[in-house]
């Protein structure tokens, strides 16, 4: 029984020829509308049809990275008469030839521990932790493994990159790499493109879909490019806050920017009664006579309300995926256009920190952008009362006075 595969474009066909080349480890920058996961499937059926008896895991960031493009191989295939047996709650395709592949996720990756496989490809590799790779996925393939396809959009300078520089060197022969494009692509949906080039931001839009790896693909803020300065600057005209109230575990932020964007005071602290917070953030705003905005959530109405009362210029922030995007890309513009000026590393070292390590996550479904502190022990307080506090200059500033004569 011969089966023939479907024409590929010129970037998948170059992922051809490395899976069939000597190398074990292939790594390729896949970004968006360069067809990723249809040439995925293609090696899957590959190796699974040409190596009886193979062992396959597919292996995704999450469950539901999982479960679609195993639906979709076994629609593709069901009326083959390849398919011995399709388990959908073990996420495992058996084809008559006695391949099995498994399509897994490492949200759990001590599930997979025990394992031993032929092939595999890590999806979206830039996505899982290099920890997961070196303990889990890795000792799969030890034994039997023949192939490993990793296979992703970047993510800045992470393992991911590391694999793909290690293809590139000639006297590595375990290892090779290439890059697809998204023009190679024949059914490009180009009306999909140019939204992302209109809406994104142009480092994201490198990264998601021009395969660019540099820091600022994955982290928003380009760190190089911040103006500091090395002791808290005299202000300059009228001062704007920005509070950022603490849940749980994170802080509360006051941050105090003038009119020349300049950040000249910063309140931060945690795990403290609101009345000693709010009271100690009262004294700073009278001390600078600021405009005061202030992030409204769970406890923000509260806060506000206790504010206002002794602050009568106090204005409330609500915070919604869009309005959290504008005020994060208006801080990103304006700290990489020299428009604002922070404190050093060395003066107030948290602000820097949550910066430098302030992420997006792009869902290129519905083309929308969320903005976080990497998952896990990491706060983003600094960062978004900075971000409140910029919003608060550009949005607030008087625009003169104004008397009332009366005839």
């Amino acid at each position: 029984m011969t089966i023939t595969g479907p024409k590929l474009h010129e970037g998948q066909q170059r992922v051809v020829e490395l899976l069939k080349g000597p190398a074990k480890y292939i790594t390729v920058v896949a970004p968006r509308q360069t067809g990723k996961t249809f040439i995925a499937m293609q090696a899957i059926l590959y190796w699974a049809i040409n190596d009886p008896k193979s062992v396959i895991f597919f292996c995704s960031p999450t469950y539901s990275q999982a479960k679609k493009p195993m639906e979709e191989l076994y629609d593709a295939i069901q009326k083959s008469g390849i398919v011995k047996s399709y388990n959908r709650s073990d996420f495992r395709i058996e084809l008559k030839n006695g391949s099995v592949i498994h399509f897994k996720s490492t949200e759990r990756a001590d599930n997979l521990r025990g394992f031993t496989g032929t092939h595999m490809i890590v999806d979206e590799s830039a996505y899982h932790q290099e920890s997961v790779w070196d303990s889990v996925l890795k000792p799969i393939m030890l034994v039997k493994g023949k192939k490993v396809l990793f296979i992703s959009t970047p993510r800045g300078n992470n393992w991911f990159k590391k694999m793909y520089d290690l293809g590139q060197l000639k006297e590595a022969q375990d290892y090779a790499s290439c890059r697809m494009h998204y023009s190679e692509n024949p059914h490009l949906d180009l009306k999909e493109l140019e939204e992302a080039r209109r809406s994104l931001p142009e480092h994201i839009f490198a990264a998601e879909y021009e395969g660019s790896f540099t820091d600022s693909g994955q982290t928003v803020f380009d760190m190089s490019k911040i103006q500091t300065h090395t002791q808290w600057p005299r202000p300059q005209g009228k001062i704007y806050c920005g509070i950022d109230l603490g849940r749980a575990n994170d802080y509360t932020v006051a941050t105090f920017m003038d009119s020349q964007g300049n950040v000249i005071d910063i309140y931060r602290a945690n795990q403290q009664d609101w009345s000693k917070m709010t009271k100690e953030m009262l004294e700073k705003i009278r001390k600078w006579n600021a405009t005061v905005m202030i992030e409204t959530n769970s406890i923000g109405d509260v806060i506000v309300e206790m504010i206002k009362k002794q602050w009568q210029d106090t204005h409330p922030f609500v915070t919604t995926n869009k309005s959290k995007n504008d005020i994060i890309e208006g801080l990103a513009v304006d700290l990489h256009d020299s428009v604002l000026k922070i404190p050093h590393q060395d003066l107030f070292d948290a602000l820097w920190f949550e910066l430098s390590i302030y992420e997006y996550q792009y869902s290129p479904k519905s083309r929308t952008l969320t903005y976080n502190a990497p998952s896990g022990a990491f706060h983003d307080d600094c960062c978004m009362s900075l971000a409140i506090a910029n919003w608060c200059r550009k949005t607030q500033q008087s625009v003169g006075s104004y008397h009332y004569r009366a005839r």
